[in-house]
């Protein structure tokens, strides 16, 4: 059984929460949510390690319930979180990880990703990496100063998510090539789609939302309490 390493960015402030503290600290049914996203990993089988990248002058971290786990192993993010990525895989690199072996990257603030989504991805075979993502349900416009213009076709749109799986070395690669060049970049699926990768859509799960502004929060506690009333 393939086992893996995920890197979890955690160095952001999240300014939409509009929250005096990192909203990966906020707490979510007791616990914070980086702490419930790292636990999530930890239960699955296959999960080697992970690499969380915190603030270099973060205050919260050691009060973390993983922060002395020998499984999890805390660095220095960036100013972005492409930088913070990159900081990552070198300290894989740094631990002996191999540069063709697949790496997870999954955003903090999603705390509620299932284990079977989990297992989906990192079941996946394909040579050019994978996302999970759902399929659009909602009718799209294209707008101009708040107007509608147009109306975009959703049988092709995709909603990303994460964790998104790719090689070690090749993520390297992409997201420095980026950075090289001045492309902004919002995940990892992005950066290697600009060196002609056409990653795998893996569907996921609307449930695996990202927390970002204050509702978001509510509509997370209020799916695991029910996660964990029916378990």
């Amino acid at each position: 059984m393939t086992q893996f390493w995920v890197i979890i960015p955690a160095a952001g402030v999240g300014k939409r929460m509009a929250s005096a503290q990192p909203k990966q600290y906020l707490l979510l049914n007791g616990k914070t949510i980086l702490d419930t996203t790292i636990e999530k990993f930890l239960e699955h089988p296959q999960i080697a390690g992970i690499a969380v990248g915190v603030s270099p002058d973060d205050e919260y971290w050691q009060h973390s319930e993983w922060a002395g786990n020998p499984q999890v192993v805390r660095f220095d993010g960036g100013a972005e979180r492409s930088e913070t990525v990159l900081n990552g895989l070198q300290v894989l690199m740094a631990i002996g990880i191999a540069d063709d072996a697949s790496v997870l990257v999954h955003d903090a603030a999603r705390p509620l990703i299932s284990e079977a989504a989990l297992t989906r991805i990192m079941a996946h075979t394909g040579e050019q990496g994978a996302l999970l993502a759902i399929p659009c349900k909602d009718t799209l416009k294209l707008a101009e100063e708040q107007r509608a213009t147009a109306t975009v076709d959703r049988s092709v749109i995709w909603q990303a998510q994460t964790p998104q799986k790719f090689p070690l070395m090749a993520l390297y690669q992409g997201i420095a090539n980026a950075m090289e060049e001045g492309i902004a970049i919002t995940d990892e699926s992005s950066a290697m789609e600009l060196m002609g990768w056409q990653p795998d859509l893996i569907e996921g799960e609307s449930h695996n939302l990202k927390i970002t502004v204050p509702e978001d929060l509510i509509i997370a506690q209020a799916l695991l309490s029910i996660h964990q009333a029916q378990n």
